[in-house]
């Protein structure tokens, strides 16, 4: 066995997240999930990077990249690559979170701005305490769905 970088020992309660994870999760987590469970260097058949690689189906890089991020940044955000949040984190827009969000953006911009972006809409709603966090793709798609332009703010949709 050639010469090991990142040692990994996994907890017993990382363990049952990471199988909880691997019921429940999308296939791109459960692929980050597995390789985990594999690389716990208490595993009695511990395997090299290369054919985890072979046995899971992905490339040696993905193997390497979930092992460093596992030893530099720490479990969860290993799993959750970044930018991606578990089902219990994401931003459910109820139809009431929704029409404050139009409602929202129907009023004046944010002090020092002409008009509404993604941006300061997603920055907007976690000040005024409506998500945790809000992914401007969450807020690209509300826009397309009511047909609110943020360009041209004078056509914004009637009640």
């Amino acid at each position: 066995m050639g010469r090991v970088k990142h040692v990994i020992y996994l907890s017993e309660e990382e363990k049952e997240g990471l199988k909880r994870i691997i019921e429940t999760e999308s296939p791109k987590t459960v692929l980050r999930a597995k390789i985990l469970l594999a690389s716990d260097f208490n595993n009695p058949v511990y395997t090299s990077a290369q054919k985890l690689a072979d046995s899971l189906g992905t490339t040696i890089t993905t193997v390497q990249t979930v092992r460093l991020e596992y030893c530099t940044i720490g479990f969860p955000a290993c799993i959750f690559p970044k930018g991606t949040y578990s089902a219990e984190k994401r931003a459910n827009i109820t139809p009431e979170k929704r029409k404050m969000i139009v409602d929202m953006i129907k009023s004046a911009p944010p002090f020092g701005q002409r008009r509404w972006t993604i941006q300061s809409i997603c920055d907007e709603c976690m000040k005024r305490e409506m998500f945790t966090y809000i992914a401007p793709t969450a807020v690209k798609k509300l826009l397309a769905e009511e047909k609110i332009d943020l360009l041209n703010p004078n056509k914004l949709p009637a009640e």
